[in-house]
């Protein structure tokens, strides 16, 4: 552990510290009105309520939606906030969705439901963009019918031998096919064609960026501004998912050059800022010697046991804040300004849904200000505060949590969500302790890790399951690996709202539960038939749903 500390402080000694201020901007924002004519009773107790969403081009996995319910006349109307000039929004009601051209100012959507499931165009726009997306609305239309859609693996083999160069313009050509042919048909608007355009670029680029990140290629610069044009006014699906492409190829790359190079710390004034800002329990003394060292930007071989003694404090927070620095510095060596901001925002974009709130408010601080592009910086902002909205509940359930000490029985810290867990109880009595609440239900139990991404992701999927059946005949049951901080699953949990029964067992207490799951991998699920008895280990994952189903429905 000593040599692990040490090792790390070694690591910490080379790069920059930046840490420039940047305000918060403000939005503008869109109204969408409408109006679904001819609704009937039945087609109103089936959709009460219509959904528009947008993106944000740090998260493009994330739709942000905004529901809007109807009036008995059919009527609607919400607003969104705008980041960019131009945003592709999507309009969904019951089955049938569109997508649209959103700007500053009102924009409407009609619909007679007469004509849903027959028209191939039900949508009529007015307002902001008003041709523009009923001529949008034509192309998705005709591309719907195109018969050569662009095929992935017949895409790989056709770039077989050939250059980054020749591969974008090979990928961009088939994306861009359908739109050529509805242009032979139908004259376009500049700014349809714009739209259109960029989605076919983007969805080369995230081709592209993909294939690079794979085969370990680099990119060359001359493609930049085909794969990431500067000052685009239009935010897309496809843009979205071609910058996170672009983050995770970065990514790769910073890994790539930082193992070639014989620079992979901080300096020692980069290192003394942090520990003077983030260390924990700093006596007086400690921060006058951190801020010489500071100041001198040097240190001798025999002030490494300082260091080490003051990173052991906080290791987790100090090892987040370091990596976040290497990653601009070693960035700002292989892209441009624009692109280093992209990176920067996205990691702690990214970051965000797995820290507790303590921790995430602590590296949105420190690291909010380093993003200097006001649209990244605004979208930044957008997710961090969808993130730690509902923060009064959630450090009220952490605190009932606490209140109950080391021992807590289904106790519920949020509304629907049950902790149970006793830190010196056996793993096993533990476990039997929430199957047998559940007796007489079929049990859904997942296995999983908090901190990585596909597992909470998981977690939120379980709740389907959960909304599927009457509480008298299933439960769902939340086993998360144990964390340095404790607190991280009930803060999640609380959050997002993950309704069950949530057993929090210790490393030594895991073995005991982990013998009886016999699963495959941390993140799996098991099936618990009505008297207790595990009927299916490494059981269908909450997201293939109706799997699932039929593996619970059999049971009951």
């Amino acid at each position: 552990m000593k040599n692990r500390y040490r090792l790390f402080c070694r690591l910490l000694f080379s790069a920059f510290f930046l840490a420039p201020m940047l305000g918060h901007a403000q939005t503008d924002s869109v109204i969408v009105t409408g109006r679904i004519r001819n609704l009937s009773a039945r087609l109103y107790r089936e959709s009460p309520t219509v959904l528009v969403s947008r993106n944000n081009i740090l998260q493009a996995n994330r739709e942000l939606v905004r529901p809007a319910a109807l009036g008995i006349d059919g009527t609607f109307r919400v607003s969104l906030p705008l980041i960019y000039p131009q945003e592709e929004m999507y309009f969904n009601y019951g089955r049938i969705s569109t997508a649209f051209l959103a700007a500053s100012g009102t924009l409407t959507i009609d619909l007679d439901a007469d004509s849903l499931f027959t028209a191939a165009v039900p949508f009529r726009f007015g307002g902001v963009n008003a041709q523009v997306n009923s001529q949008f609305a034509r192309f998705k239309a005709f591309e719907a019918s195109f018969p050569d859609k662009p095929d992935g693996k017949k895409l790989t083999t056709k770039l077989t031998g050939l250059s980054t160069e020749k591969s974008f313009d090979v990928l961009l050509a088939a994306y861009r096919a359908p739109f050529d042919k509805f242009a032979v048909k139908e004259k376009v608007f500049p700014l349809v064609s714009r739209w259109i355009m960029a989605n076919n670029r983007y969805n080369a680029a995230a081709f592209l960026y993909d294939k690079a990140t794979y085969e370990g290629e680099k990119i060359p610069n001359s493609l930049t501004d085909s794969l990431r044009p500067a000052n685009d006014l239009i935010l897309t699906a496809a843009r979205s998912s071609a910058m996170n492409r672009f983050a995770a190829y970065a990514a790769q790359r910073v890994t790539t050059e930082a193992t070639n190079s014989r620079t992979n710390g901080l300096t020692v004034r980069a290192l003394s800022l942090l520990l003077e800002r983030y260390g924990k329990n700093l006596t007086a003394d400690e921060r006058i010697r951190l801020s010489d060292y500071a100041m001198a930007n040097s240190a001798k071989a025999s002030d490494l046991k300082f260091f080490d003694g003051l990173v052991k404090r906080s290791p987790d927070t100090l090892q987040r804040l370091v990596n976040y620095e290497m990653l601009i510095q070693r960035s700002i060596r292989q892209f441009d300004s624009l692109a280093v901001n992209y990176v920067a925002a996205y990691w702690l974009a990214t970051s965000l849904p797995g820290l507790t709130l303590n921790f995430a408010e602590l590296l949105y601080d420190y690291g909010r200000p380093q993003v200097k592009d006001q649209a990244l910086a605004q979208s930044l902002d957008e997710l961090y505060s969808l993130e730690v909205k509902d923060s009064t509940r959630i450090r009220a359930a952490i605190q009932t949590l606490k209140k109950a000490g080391n021992t807590a029985s289904s106790l519920e810290i949020s509304s629907g969500v049950f902790v149970t867990k006793a830190t010196r109880g056996n793993g096993a009595t533990l476990f039997d302790q929430v199957v047998n609440t559940n007796r007489g239900k079929v049990i859904y139990l997942l296995f999983f890790s908090p901190t990585e991404e596909p597992d909470r992701q998981a977690a939120i999927d379980a709740q389907r399951l959960r909304n599927a059946y009457s509480t008298r005949d299933f439960a769902l049951v939340y086993l998360p690996l144990p964390g340095t901080d404790q607190s991280l699953w009930p803060e999640i949990a609380a959050r997002y709202n993950l309704e069950g029964d949530h057993l929090l067992l210790t490393d030594s207490q895991l073995i005991d539960a982990v013998d009886r799951l016999r699963s495959d991998n941390d993140l799996s699920g098991t099936i618990i038939n009505r008297t207790g008895k595990i009927v299916k280990r490494n059981a269908p994952l909450p997201g293939a749903f109706d799997e699932v189903k039929k593996l619970i429905d059999k049971n009951l």
